[in-house]
């Protein structure tokens, strides 16, 4: 070997390759075509065809949906209060409710903002200062 053809070469690092890409084969480029073709033809009949599949098979139908979800898939559930609220703030609204109706009986009949008025009046007349009698 030239030693000028030596001056080029250089060391890879662990894990760097000198052909990131990789070298092109007949079956990539035979996997990239097919693929290209049946998103066209996806393209042209697919929501035809998921329809008809749909009307004749309902369970091929929904066999293939099925399938398409993936297998891996986790679900977790949660029980949570409104508000995402603490169980003994929760026990405190539902204490501050209990008092409104015993206060007020027909609250249940009455829009939410009329409760919430009359909520807000009581808190302001109670928490008003007593204006001295100067006779």
């Amino acid at each position: 070997m030239h030693e000028n053809s030596l001056k080029n070469l250089q060391k890879f690092q662990p894990g760097q390759s000198g052909n990131p890409n990789g070298r092109p084969t007949v079956c990539g480029r035979l996997t990239e075509r097919f693929i290209g073709n049946v998103s066209d033809a996806w393209s042209k009949h697919g929501a035809t065809v998921l329809e008809r599949l749909a009307k004749q098979s309902p369970s091929q139908f929904a066999g293939l949906c099925a399938a398409l979800v993936p297998k891996d898939v986790a679900v977790t559930l949660q029980a949570r209060l409104p508000g995402n609220l603490d169980p003994s703030d929760w026990q405190l609204v539902m204490e501050i409710l209990g008092a409104v109706r015993q206060s007020l009986p027909d609250a249940n009949s009455r829009a939410p903002g009329e409760v919430m008025n009359f909520v807000l009046d009581a808190i302001n007349a109670h928490s008003a200062p007593l204006i001295a009698d100067s006779r």
